[in-house]
């Protein structure tokens, strides 16, 4: 279902209102069959709390369709590249050679995210990795061919710990919708393994499934799962320049990462390996936030895990 835009902007520049998507209603934490328009708020409030023109309807119509909202609280939504140290073994914050994917990465200039893949192949044929872009091409200091670390600074990184260079990070926009936040990192496959840690084998990319568990492999919070809880969001993020920062398109799962989780792949886990769906790059304690696949190669055009016969077209969505 697309929701104008003229909705979207009336429900958004409501108090405490951070975003909006489309997903199931739930009812005591539990989704329910019923399609809703999601309300994504900082801080969820009794409506006596809340001026006439702050509260949000029980039921939208427009074009002759009537769907009813559900508010939920996300909390204070941010990228999640960090300087605090994982709370967990393995030691992902540590020099790895070969680095599977999930372990600490980040530019010279900025603390630590997660390298978000094993190595792929772009359509020109140079051999990339994944990860956020701010991570990997901080706005206003990265350019391309800088070298990324591995560890990121705030693990111990250093010169001596180059594991690529930067090929290109998306635009994160100030004043208008951002669709994605994401950078390829050119890469000698020889230095990582063709595995996601904790996880096991990466087998390429699929579509997102609304009853499907989804998985991530993160520098901070390591192996965690949650479900899909909304889809097309348009929401402010903070973290990238002084006013909060709006994405759409964007799809919202559960608590499932913390700062430095940045630039995992969430994705998952089944028979023939770990296929990813979304890029995550920001959440809070209540919620994450990921990019659709479809959205970054949009971007960096397709991928397909290096090394595949098929051809990026062939393998990026199976």
């Amino acid at each position: 279902m697309d929701i104008p835009r003229s909705i979207r902007e009336d429900l958004e520049s409501r108090k405490n209102v951070i975003g909006t998507a489309i997903g199931p209603k739930r009812v005591g934490d539990r989704p329910t069959d019923e399609e809703a328009l999601v309300v994504l708020v900082s801080e969820k409030l009794p409506e006596t709390h809340l001026a006439e023109v702050d509260r949000i309807p029980s039921e939208i119509e427009f074009d002759d369709t009537r769907i009813r909202t559900d508010v939920q609280e996300v909390g204070d939504v941010r990228t999640q590249a960090t300087t605090a140290q994982p709370a967990e073994e393995p030691d992902r914050e540590r020099r790895w050679r070969p680095a599977p994917a999930g372990v600490s990465l980040g530019h010279p200039e900025i603390t630590a995210g997660t390298l978000g893949s094993p190595p792929l192949q772009t359509e020109d044929g140079k051999t990339v990795v994944l990860t956020n872009a701010h991570v990997a091409a901080p706005i206003d200091t990265a350019q391309p061919g800088d070298n990324i670390l591995q560890p990121g600074p705030a693990d111990g990184g250093s010169d001596d710990d180059v594991i690529g260079t930067l090929v290109e990070g998306s635009e994160i926009r100030p004043n208008e919708p951002n669709t994605t936040d994401s950078a390829i990192v050119e890469v000698d496959p020889e230095q990582f393994t063709g595995t996601v840690l904790g996880i096991g084998e990466f087998a390429g990319f699929t579509e997102v499934s609304a009853d499907a568990t989804f998985t991530k492999s993160g520098r901070t919070t390591g192996v965690t799962t949650g479900d899909l809880r909304g889809r097309d969001a348009r929401i402010k993020v903070r973290g990238y320049h002084d006013e909060p920062t709006v994405f759409e398109g964007i799809d919202v799962f559960g608590p499932m990462s913390a700062a430095g989780d940045s630039g995992s792949l969430i994705g998952i886990d089944g028979d023939d390996g770990f296929r990813a769906t979304d890029l995550l790059f920001a959440g809070s304690d209540r919620t994450t936030l990921a990019i659709p696949m479809d959205a970054v190669e949009e971007e960096h055009g397709a991928l397909a895990p290096a090394g595949s016969e098929s051809g990026a077209e062939d393998a990026s969505k199976q």
